[in-house]
């Protein structure tokens, strides 16, 4: 019995983003070498952005790395410009407070431009902005 291979069709040659740790300051190194290799895995965004570092070091392209990695190219370049830092998650804060205000069933429409409604939504905004700044 003969077995052939087409050209170039010989098993690529497996990544593994450490040798010794399995799991590190939350990052699922198991979960990153799937994900590195192109195979399924759920990963979370910091494990996503070290997954897209390590494939970059290696010398692989950001095509190939969104394609790994199921994200567009842009996201891969916006990682390596903010220095493979994840971007600070969204911070969720308390519903927008409009004091006794009443505007139809739910108490609040959104683009109201009374000034109570006006007054809790710049004084959300200002809460979020702090928060986020707080974050970074």
């Amino acid at each position: 019995m003969i077995t052939a291979h087409r050209p170039g069709a010989a098993t690529p040659t497996r990544l593994y983003p450490s040798t010794t740790t399995t799991y590190a300051n939350g990052l699922d190194y198991i979960a990153i070498e799937h994900a590195m290799n192109g195979e399924p895995a759920t990963l979370t965004l910091p494990e996503r952005v070290e997954a897209a570092r390590q494939l970059n070091v290696r010398g692989i392209e950001h095509a190939e790395i969104s394609r790994r990695l199921h994200r567009d190219r842009a996201t891969i370049t916006a990682w390596q410009k903010n220095g493979w830092i994840p971007p600070a998650q969204l911070i969720e804060l308390e519903p927008i407070d409009i004091g006794a205000a009443t505007h139809g069933r739910s108490g609040y429409t959104k683009g109201c431009r009374c000034g109570t409604c006006r007054a809790g939504a710049l004084a959300y905004n200002r809460a979020r902005r702090a928060a986020k700044a707080a974050a970074a």
